[in-house]
């Protein structure tokens, strides 16, 4: 069994991405086992609810993340792949964990740091989570008394997380905006899986733009509160 892990930051194609993987019959997920519906294994509204079901599914105790991943690929050892998607604030100890041996890391970052911090931010005020991509039909208007605080948070949150993928040793390197071109190819995803890894239904990533109103405005305070963001490509 081929044991990986799709390691990312979240607001940046990763469900659609499991999603593809698990269109095959041999790749395993916690969706084709439980309701995991995002594959998202660690989540920790959910995990003690997966380690229940996980349980019952292996026989053995599962008291710990640890157990819970370790039960996961146990429940599939004679498939041919196996992975769930993770963040790395979800690993207590998360250096060692991204050194395990035999598992390969697949990290999904988004390269326009802004639009990603915007998704977060509507996706909050929204609770709407899961979208199958496209224009979104809400907005928000950015104010910084109410809105400030949160965005500065997620800010550090995202910068943090996509350094820390990027350290990954030997992980295969995805972004956002490459996963959706309809031309997709990354020679070492495809020869992992053995097959050609694409999305159902590629589109072009979402401009914070459509997610936040006010979008100059919320652009000129993420650059107030942290280091300067590269990334800001044009709606």
């Amino acid at each position: 069994m081929k044991a990986f892990c799709l390691m990312t930051v979240g607001r940046c194609g990763s469900t659609a991405l499991m999603q593809a993987l698990r269109g095959f019959a041999d790749i395993a997920t916690p969706f084709k086992d439980i309701s995991c519906a995002d594959d998202e294994l660690l989540h920790p509204k959910h995990v003690r609810a997966h380690a229940s079901e996980y349980q019952q599914l292996t026989g053995r105790p599962v008291e710990s993340p640890d157990q819970l991943m370790q039960a996961f690929y146990l429940h599939h050892a004679d498939a041919n792949y196996a992975g769930f998607k993770s963040m790395p604030n979800r690993h207590r100890h998360y250096e060692e964990f991204v050194t395990t041996a035999g598992l390969q890391f697949i990290g999904l970052t988004r390269r326009d740091i802004p639009s990603t911090v915007a998704s977060f931010m509507l996706a909050r005020a929204t609770g709407c989570w899961r979208r199958d991509g496209g224009v979104q039909r809400q907005s928000l208007h950015f104010d910084p008394q109410q809105h400030g605080k949160s965005a500065a948070s997620i800010l550090v949150y995202v910068m943090r997380s996509i350094e820390a993928i990027r350290v990954i040793p030997e992980a295969i390197n995805l972004t956002y905006e490459d996963l959706c071109r309809e031309d997709f190819h990354s020679r070492h995803l495809d020869d992992f899986f053995g097959r050609a890894i694409r999305l159902e239904n590629p589109r072009p990533p979402v401009h914070g733009s459509s997610y936040v109103g006010n979008w100059p405005e919320f652009l000129a305070f993420l650059h107030s509160v942290g280091e300067p963001i590269r990334n800001d490509p044009d709606p």
